[in-house]
């Protein structure tokens, strides 16, 4: 009996676990219309805007660690691909569509292919 109440009680802490990860993970990025969908950071901070570029300032983005592996997750089930990466900038398509992300240290550049 007690073996089965230990097994009930992991597996429950398990799931509110991945319950919380999900939401987390998941709500913490919108879809940029200017970016095809691509998602963004809630809580980054737009300082500077032009007709194909918007850059960033967020905290957990980083030049030498690139972003967070949740972003990373993301960004992939949003159906975007990475297509290749140089340095701190990463290409994702989606489609027809190319996004340069650029990580940064505190900055995050995201900029779009002509159309």
């Amino acid at each position: 009996m007690l073996k089965k109440i230990v097994t009930v009680t992991i597996a429950g802490i398990l799931l509110m676990g991945a319950v919380i990860f999900y939401f987390v993970t998941f709500f913490a990025y919108i879809p940029s219309a200017k970016f095809s969908g691509f998602p963004v950071p809630k809580n980054a901070k737009l300082v500077k805007e032009k007709e194909r570029v918007d850059i960033y300032d967020w905290s957990k983005a980083s030049e030498e660690n690139g972003i967070p592996s949740g972003y990373k997750l993301v960004i992939k089930s949003k159906g975007w691909k990475e297509r290749s990466q140089e340095g701190a900038s990463t290409y994702y398509e989606k489609g027809n569509k190319i996004i340069d992300l650029i990580s940064q240290t505190n900055e995050l550049t995201l900029i779009k292919d002509k159309d």
